[in-house]
């Protein structure tokens, strides 16, 4: 009996949406917000294929820059090579183009991002010439040389990303969550467990 009425208040098509939907999930924040943690927890916890933006844009072997066509033929590849993914990133000329079911937002307070944007200067620097997993947050090409002049630079940098981030998010029509550092991980994961994207069929 209760299958029943639940197939009467639920119709089959509407069941088959829910079932057999998939999940895209944009991450976004200032540089040195937790986004690629995040997006490798995420990618561990539900197998999600995870897209690193920053690898989109650039070389992760020397850290040079891509065109902006190739940028966008790169993602273009992955997208429609993967139905469900989680990607991670800041570059907002790429983010606003793509379509995620759900997006969380990781800005930061100032102190916290400077504090660890440094921090990852440094992880990167012991990483170069060694071989490790490339699925890991922290990779060589992190890295940069630690100057005050390179932090004032990265912390302007940051709030450029923010505002830009204020203005997406204003815009966007679909959920936001907030999530600021990994104690709040088991909410994000919470969330996306009973989080149903609902497509046309």
């Amino acid at each position: 009996m209760s299958e029943l009425f639940f197939l009467v208040i639920f119709p089959i098509s509407e069941f088959n949406r829910y079932s057999e939907a998939v999940m895209k999930i944009l991450i976004i924040g200032p540089l040195g917000a937790g986004k690629s943690s995040l997006a490798y927890a995420i990618n561990k916890r539900f197998n999600l294929p995870r897209l690193n933006i920053d690898e989109v844009c650039r070389n992760t072997e020397d850290g040079s820059y891509y065109s902006v066509g190739e940028q966008f033929s790169r993602l273009k590849l992955f997208l429609s090579e993967n139905d469900d993914w989680v990607a991670e990133g800041c570059q907002k000329y790429i983010y606003e183009t793509m379509r995620p079911d759900l997006i969380i937002d990781m800005r930061i307070c100032r102190p916290v991002a400077i504090w660890r944007f440094t921090v990852r200067f440094l992880k990167a620097k012991k990483l170069i010439g060694r071989k490790i997993d490339k699925e890991l947050p922290v990779q060589a090409y992190h890295y940069r040389k630690i100057s005050l002049k390179k932090i004032r630079d990265y912390d302007n940098c940051n709030r450029e990303i923010n505002a830009e981030i204020s203005v997406f998010l204003k815009h966007a029509k679909i959920p936001v969550i907030k999530c600021k550092n990994f104690r709040q991980y088991g909410k994000v994961f919470a969330y996306i467990e009973n989080f149903r994207p609902v497509r046309p069929i």
